[in-house]
């Protein structure tokens, strides 16, 4: 049986019985897969993977109503997950620096296609346009940090600068990047 036409089935059966059956049946077709891409958009972080994917779940179980009529159940789950991960990082601004500058996508990624490509292309173009909106020591911090994965005291040892400078640009290279990628990451998907 074509594994797409039981998840169908199963996701008419939530919708129309509240079947708790083929809720779990779903959950664990797709625990697994979620809890991946959540560490992929959570600094690789399975605590807070563990959460969202929960975030979602619970989303999904509320609105189940609206299953039946879900076409694409993959992109369905997957963009829920997506939306489930920048709400997430909203609220949990504080942790922002970690989350944002370690997953937003790689501006200099390679050409393979995957799932998550497609929704990632169109954020991928205003993140590279986003950072060349950086002042040029921001940049420049911003860069090696980011993309050469460099300390905060390397950092400062290389620009002869404060490892507090070091701090206090990226503080600034993440609130100008939230500032310009934020309708991007938090549109609400439900």
């Amino acid at each position: 049986m074509d594994v797409s036409i039981d998840i169908q089935k199963q996701l008419k059966e939530i919708s129309e019985y509240d079947s708790m059956e083929s809720f779990r049946s779903v959950y664990n077709y797709y625990y697994n897969r979620l809890f991946s891409q959540a560490l992929y958009y959570l600094n690789n972080n399975p605590d807070y993977a563990q959460e969202v994917v929960s975030d979602v779940f619970i989303a999904i179980w509320q609105s189940r109503k609206i299953l039946g009529k879900v076409s694409n159940p993959d992109s369905y789950f997957f963009i829920a997950l997506k939306h489930a991960a920048s709400r997430y990082i909203a609220k949990n601004y504080k942790k922002q620096t970690e989350l944002l500058t370690e997953n937003l996508p790689d501006h200099q990624a390679s050409n393979t296609f995957t799932d998550t490509d497609l929704l990632d292309r169109e954020l991928q173009a205003k993140y590279k346009v986003a950072l060349e909106k950086l002042p040029p020591r921001c940049a420049e911090v911003f860069r090696l940090v980011r993309e050469e994965n460099k300390k905060y005291s390397e950092v400062a040892d290389i620009l002869g600068i404060s490892t507090k400078t070091v701090d206090n640009q990226m503080n600034k290279a993440v609130k100008i990047l939230y500032q310009e990628l934020k309708e991007n990451f938090f549109s609400v998907f439900f």
